[in-house]
């Protein structure tokens, strides 16, 4: 065994204090391949984090898409254009940037897409960055989770429903006014999603469909008018420029550009929420009725009329296409409401981060923000959510604080996609190993890395133009960095200073809320049963790998010591294939992974070797039977199609490296086990996801183990068979202790899993 290099470690360690073994058998609701109590911790290339949410995860395609597209469609289209044509001057640039804002997107997602293929887990940016950037510890995590809380507002579309609304209804905009509902919005959703988890999704489902729709009656709408209504003074039916009035009026400056394109990216955010088909539809759709809205509004309204609508766009858009009436009182409202299923989806979607950055312990009080008491809803993680979008509410002018909030979200976000980008090239060459089903092109992380640079400079290029009154035209930035600087010192006194000062240093704790939810989720609980072990020995030849669904089996190895990875691959696995061909008659083994087993005599050796794992105490089986079909294409893609049409088999090839004196393996009678007890248990790998089966206790349960086992025999463990003919198909195991063996050498062992196929036999 190789000692662990500082990279692979753990984001948080247990102690490296050595807990003996239970003295039971336990069979648990749940199981657990590492033997963490035991003093093993997993790199985080080796973590298993169970799906222990209690929400869980019930989101269908269509509930995904509207989900996506509700994130992305909210107040951008419907304020942005006004404000961005203001700035660049000329209809053309607008254009061109909504353009290349879909560009950028594109190749932000195709560096997520890759992220995401790589490492399938929960989290999004936390889990890529902590994985790429692994010093100083706790960084990259803990400015991710400040930023997501302290800039994780959904203000701006609390505004643009106020505006909306006040305009509907004709009333004064007052700046109390549009900040009491705006306040009063954000509070009744925070209510319902905190209250009546259900209801809300629905609701926000319902509004994001009008949402859609309503962009699509935007584009119609436009194409009516130019269609049907009365020529202007000059004879033409639409005011889109035409020649060189296209570029007329262009501003060039770079910062005026940067600030514009923070804007567009705020229009295309959330596609990164889901990792799969869903976000690159959401792309597309996007970005083909951004265009088509822009150019309704070019069309609709005179462009001196659009300069100074400011976020009203749409509003002045429906006055023009529909009167005074319709046009100025139910449109508007639309647009209000569609603002508000926007503030549904983000507060929705980052209460959940917020609760995982709570459930990670990186927020104080962190059960109190993880927990979903008491209306089975992240109530906590929602007022995580509600206190700085309050703040950024009402503390600064109304009028002026929608294009600050898109600013100052945009400049700490092209820092992350500067470290992802740069990350993802690293990665490629430094862990190759990595699977990945997707690719980004290269073209896509390095454009990303030269955009990033050149709109993190933008504030260094003052505008020709200095800009009188309003807010200064860098605070953007100076707010960005700032908070992330902030987050910088909340890193180093959570996890430098107040260690150092109060002598503790941070270790991985698990702990089970009253309501399920595990801030730390290495650990499941279990329940430990006494049940009576039959020793085998002197009857070993009864028990075969068809019938009992296990068989024990004479084999000596060249190999003694399995001290060496690369020597036990390059030695011992050919020699357990041969092994599994005589004992099974297969055609064809593929070894897909081995795991040691040592328990650790004292707490140095730990410290020097953190990758020692000690018997599992829990019962489980290895795979799922979806499980363990669905590694045929993962670990051979190439053949699958046909080996999937004959017998497949899973086969645990279990080892003692020495005779076994303590903590012995058992196993299960196949055909006492019903696959009524068998619990699927999900397991997030870093690069993919698995399934494992937990068994539930029944006092039928027939347990059998040999006594003194040693190195010249091996126990052939069935984890999965195709075949459904009655033969056994899998078979639970555990490792357990026998009273008086405490104080002997701990058990030492080798197990090898394998895909064992037979061409010669059916499927099933």
């Amino acid at each position: 065994m190789t000692t662990e290099a500082e990279e692979d470690r753990p984001l948080l360690e247990r102690s490296s204090s050595f807990t003996g073994s239970s003295k039971t058998l336990n069979e648990s609701d749940e199981e657990s391949y590492g033997s963490i109590a035991q003093g093993a911790t997993r790199a985080i290339e080796d973590d298993v984090l169970p799906e222990t949410s209690t929400l869980g995860r019930t989101i269908s395609w269509p509930s995904a898409y509207i989900i996506v597209i509700s994130r992305v469609i909210g107040s951008g289209i419907f304020a942005t254009p006004g404000v961005i044509v203001k700035s660049v001057g000329s209809v053309g640039l607008s254009l061109s940037l909504w353009v290349v804002g879909a560009i950028i997107a594109a190749c932000s997602l195709a560096v997520t897409l890759e992220y995401g293929c790589m490492l399938p887990r929960s989290g999004g940016e936390k889990v890529y960055l902590e994985f790429t950037y692994r010093k100083p510890r706790f960084l990259a995590s803990t400015l991710v989770a400040v930023q997501a809380v302290l800039l994780g507002f959904t203000a701006s579309n609390c505004i643009i429903f106020a505006q909306y609304t006040l305009f509907a209804f004709d009333i004064e905009a007052t700046d109390f006014r549009r900040k009491s509902l705006a306040v009063g919005l954000l509070t009744a959703i925070t209510i319902v999603h905190g209250c009546f988890l259900r209801t809300g999704i629905w609701i926000q489902n319902f509004l994001g469909w009008i949402k859609v729709g309503l962009v699509i009656f935007m584009v119609l709408a436009g194409l009516f008018v130019v269609a049907f209504r009365e020529r202007n003074a000059d004879g033409t039916k639409s005011h889109f420029p035409t020649g060189d009035q296209l570029w007329e009026d262009t501003n060039w400056d770079w910062g005026i550009i940067a600030t514009s394109l923070f804007k567009v990216f705020y229009s295309y955010a959330g596609l990164g929420n889901i990792n799969n088909s869903v976000s690159i539809t959401s792309l597309v759709t996007a970005c083909i009725l951004y265009l088509l809205v822009n150019i309704a509004y070019f069309t609709v309204i005179p462009l001196e009329e659009i300069r100074e609508s400011k976020e009203l766009i749409a509003a002045l858009f429906f006055e023009k296409s529909f009167g005074p009436s319709w046009g100025k009182t139910v449109l508007p409202l639309a647009v209000a409401l569609s603002g508000a299923g926007n503030v549904m989806v983000v507060t929705f979607a980052l209460a959940r981060l917020n609760q995982e950055i709570a459930r990670q312990g990186f927020l104080p009080f962190s059960k109190v923000f993880a927990s979903t008491k008491p209306f089975n809803a992240p109530m906590g993680a929602l007022i995580v959510h509600y206190i700085p979008s309050l703040l950024v509410i009402a503390l600064p002018p109304s009028s002026e604080v929608y294009s600050f909030i898109l600013e100052v979200e945009g400049y700490p976000g092209t820092i992350f996609a500067l470290a992802l980008s740069i990350g993802l090239l690293y990665l490629r060459r430094k862990r190759p190993d990595l699977k990945r089903p997707f690719r980004a092109w290269t073209i896509a992380p390095v454009f990303r890395i030269i955009l990033s640079l050149a709109l993190l400079a933008a504030p260094f290029f003052p505008p020709k133009e200095k800009p009188t009154g309003g807010i200064w035209y860098a605070t953007y930035a100076v707010v960005g960095v700032g908070i992330l600087l902030f987050g910088v010192v909340y890193w180093y006194v959570w996890t430098v200073l107040i260690p150092k000062w109060t002598g503790y240093r941070l270790e991985e704790e698990t702990s089970v809320l009253a309501d399920g939810t595990s801030p730390e989720t290495y650990d499941r609980v279990s329940e430990p049963h006494n049940v009576t072990v039959r020793d085998v020995r002197g009857k070993e030849d009864q028990f075969t790998l068809d019938k009992n669904g296990f068989q024990f089996y004479k084999h000596v190895s060249r190999e003694k010591d399995f001290l060496d990875d690369e020597k036990i691959k390059a030695e011992y696995y050919p020699e357990t294939e041969q092994l599994l061909k005589d004992a099974t008659g297969a055609t064809r083994i593929h070894i897909f992974d081995h795991t040691i087993r040592r328990q650790p005599p004292n707490q140095e050796t730990i410290t020097a070797d953190r990758k020692l794992r000690g018997p599992v105490q829990r019962v489980h089986i290895d795979q799922s039977y979806a499980a363990a079909k669905s590694r045929v294409p993962y670990h051979l893609p190439a053949d699958a199609a046909h080996l999937l049409t004959h017998r497949v088999q899973i086969i645990n090839v279990w080892r003692p490296i020495k005779p076994v004196q303590r903590d012995p393996l058992a196993v299960a009678e196949a055909d006492s086990v019903s696959d009524d007890g068998l619990v699927v248990t999900k397991l997030i790998y870093p690069n993919r996801e698995g399934e494992t089966y937990a068994v539930k206790y029944d006092a039928g349960h027939r347990w059998y183990y040999k006594s003194g086992l040693g190195p010249e025999e091996v126990i052939l463990i069935k984890c999965f068979d195709s075949k459904l003919d009655g033969r056994a198909r899998r078979v639970p195991h555990t490792a357990f202790e026998i009273p008086g063996t405490e104080e002997k050498d701990g058990r030492e062992s080798i197990e090898v899993r394998c895909l064992v196929f037979h061409e010669d036999d059916t499927l099933e």
